[in-house]
């Protein structure tokens, strides 16, 4: 089972890299720097994504209370979307079309980026507080 603190960590390290890419896009043109934090933040986010979704998920939608699904259903879906779309910008944005359009690509990092952290703002607000409350995740790690 997996525990509150730690979700809570994981996402606070996934915000800081969001953070430092949002800066270093706002900066001068940087394709090397920005595919490093790039890269970290796309492994340490496949990390946690694969701890949620191999129990998280399927756990919290088969919870016999009827409201606790459909939330997670929505926090699902819309999750969904932004998976696809983090896909696509990975993809659409290699070294070489980054530095000839840096501008167009510092505008797209910044707006994934917003959904990214507003998502993880979501799951910590609401949806991490329900698991717990429902004891499908603990407080703290097992000693």
């Amino acid at each position: 089972m997996q525990d509150y603190e730690t979700l809570i960590a994981e996402h606070d390290h996934l915000t800081m890299l969001a953070g430092s890419l949002t800066a270093i896009v706002r900066g001068a043109t940087d394709p090397a720097g920005v595919l490093a934090v790039r890269g970290s933040l796309s492994m340490a986010l496949s990390d946690h994504l694969s701890k949620e979704d191999s129990f998280f998920y399927e756990e919290l939608l088969s919870s016999r209370d009827r409201d606790f699904p459909a939330a997670v259903e929505d926090f699902q879906r819309s999750f969904a979307d932004l998976a696809a779309d983090w896909a696509d910008y990975l993809r659409t944005w290699d070294a070489e079309c980054i530095a000839a359009d840096w501008p167009s690509f510092r505008d797209e990092t910044i707006a994934i980026m917003k959904r990214l952290q507003s998502r993880i703002a979501e799951e910590n607000g609401l949806l991490y507080p329900l698991a717990l409350h429902k004891g499908r995740i603990r407080l703290r790690a097992a000693a």
